[in-house]
């Protein structure tokens, strides 16, 4: 059995799609299974790659994401040598995201998309909410729920030392959707004084980057909220992480939420929205899941950046142990090799 996984763009820029795909093909290789990946292009080349001969080689396609030119293409030559077929659509089809561009989309969505995901083998969805939502667009194939796995290690996280600010972490591409605006109002509304906010993430959205900063400098946030370049080393990445006492991601939309589910590997408490399929939060207290508005991020902030050292630990504590029991990459990377091979054996 010969797996391809294929994504139109594959560098660490590109935010959580970069790390599910690199993760899932390192323990895919580490559980004897045949993959590859393959891609159109990457942070430092576009990548010409003979789609025809490179079907042929392998059994089974699992496509991440859609709408362009190279998925489109893939998927004609799959299923001209009648290999199977499996989609990721990778948040593309969630609501908020249908609703940018929207124009565009309801003709290419009309013209060939809905027809390539109803004409593949299976959809995969990674949360009950995405697979909702992808039955709700009429798609008939048959829709495999599997989350994303997360590597989780034995991290401690260590009590605030006294007289040093805490550290509310947004770990995330820099776009409209991630609600960045909105949080800096409430923190300018709730001004806590021994908190500060950091930012990183790769810039999908210059403009929004360049409104995020207005805006600091508007509400003179200058002395307790920082933008800092993207980092993509895992040991600096690593001590980000481990140095945060929350984590904040009030975004409009997320079918997923990789940096959610690295922030409760490392044990840290999050606070995120209605928006994301991490409403179960709320209910293991792991952190505060929001209907979101700008008065509800500024309450629910507020409660987080009033919470001790323990209470934050103790939430951190909750949201990690549930992570261990339900998406451990060592488990998960088990239901991809058995859906796989249950795809195979029908051939």
């Amino acid at each position: 059995m010969k797996i391809g996984l294929a994504i139109h763009h594959y560098s660490p820029g590109y935010g959580g799609p970069y790390t599910v795909i690199s993760e899932t093909a390192s323990y895919l290789y580490k559980n004897n299974i045949n993959c590859r990946i393959y891609y159109g292009q990457s942070q430092y080349s576009n990548t010409s790659l003979n789609l025809r001969e490179i079907v042929k080689s392998r059994d089974i396609f699992h496509l991440f994401g859609i709408w362009s030119p190279f998925h489109i293409k893939l998927f004609y030559y799959v299923k001209k040598f009648k290999k199977k077929i499996i989609i990721s659509t990778l948040g593309a089809t969630e609501p908020w995201s249908l609703n940018q561009k929207k124009l565009k989309k309801q003709i290419a969505w009309q013209i060939y998309q809905k027809r390539i995901l109803n004409n593949c083998d299976y959809v995969h969805a990674t949360s009950e909410l995405e697979k909702d939502h992808l039955i709700d667009l009429g798609i008939k194939t048959p829709i495999k729920l599997i989350p994303h796995g997360v590597i989780v290690k034995n991290r401690k996280k260590k009590i605030s030392a006294l007289n040093k600010k805490k550290v509310a972490l947004f770990f995330s591409r820099i776009h409209k959707k991630k609600g960045i605006l909105e949080l800096l109002n409430s923190w300018a509304e709730i001004k806590p004084e021994n908190w500060i906010l950091k930012i990183y993430g790769p810039v999908s959205d210059i403009k929004y980057l360049k409104e995020i900063k207005n805006k600091i400098e508007l509400l003179s946030l200058r002395e307790n909220v920082k933008v800092f370049e993207p980092v993509f080393d895992t040991e600096k990445k690593e001590q980000i992480f481990l140095n945060s006492d929350c984590f904040l991601l009030p975004s409009k939309s997320e079918n997923f939420g990789m940096s959610i589910v690295e922030a409760l590997s490392y044990g840290i408490p999050v606070l995120t929205t209605e928006g994301t399929p991490w409403s179960i939060l709320s209910k293991i207290n792991g952190g505060k899941v929001i209907n979101f508005s700008q008065e509800n991020l500024t309450i629910s902030l507020k409660e987080i950046l009033n919470m001790g050292d323990e209470e934050l630990i103790s939430m951190g504590s909750n949201g990690r142990n549930y992570l261990l029991k339900n998406f451990d990459m060592d488990n998960i990377i088990k239901d991809y090799i058995k859906f796989y091979h249950s795809i195979y054996s029908n051939d």
